[in-house]
């Protein structure tokens, strides 16, 4: 399995692949057609970054059905997204920071991230597998008080 990275280096992003402390570098673009130059780098001598740069997360809510039973509510009838803005997303190492402004419940869940590296739309089964760059795991952390602090709009941002 090729394990991706992105990284900062010499001032600058870069990208490549991951074998034990080693990165290879690579050009070009990581989704399509990318080569490795030759160069390595420790991976202790760089900060790493998010995967990819993604212009938004769509995220499904409420697809763990344990997860309803313990909130009370029913499997959905249709799949519920919400995005999240690239502006919230932390590399590795990162520290998370509480809003100045609330003080309520913070949650964090492990997920599987699915990162896509093509465009994609109303795709079936095998095209939307097919646009699959690969995985990681993510830290969703949720600001869980204001979601629906008020009743008459659903906070999902």
């Amino acid at each position: 399995m090729t394990l991706w990275i992105r990284f900062e280096a010499s001032g600058g992003e870069q990208f490549g692949t991951l074998d034990g402390d080693a990165i290879a570098v690579h050009e070009g673009d990581m989704f399509a057609g990318s080569r490795p130059t030759g160069a390595t780098v420790p991976l202790g001598a760089v900060r790493v970054l998010t995967p990819c740069k993604p212009s938004k997360m769509i995220a499904l809510w409420n697809n763990f059905g344990q997860l309803a039973g313990k909130l009370g509510t029913t499997k959905p009838d249709h799949p519920l997204y919400l995005l999240k803005a690239p502006s919230s997303f932390l590399a590795h190492g990162e520290a998370i920071r509480r809003p100045d402004s609330y003080a309520g419940k913070i949650v964090y869940e492990g997920e599987l991230a699915i990162v896509i590296g093509q465009r994609a739309s109303n795709a079936s089964a095998a095209e939307a597998a097919s646009a699959v760059f690969g995985y990681t795991c993510t830290n969703d952390v949720t600001a869980a008080d204001i979601i629906s602090e008020t009743p008459s709009f659903a906070q999902w941002v």
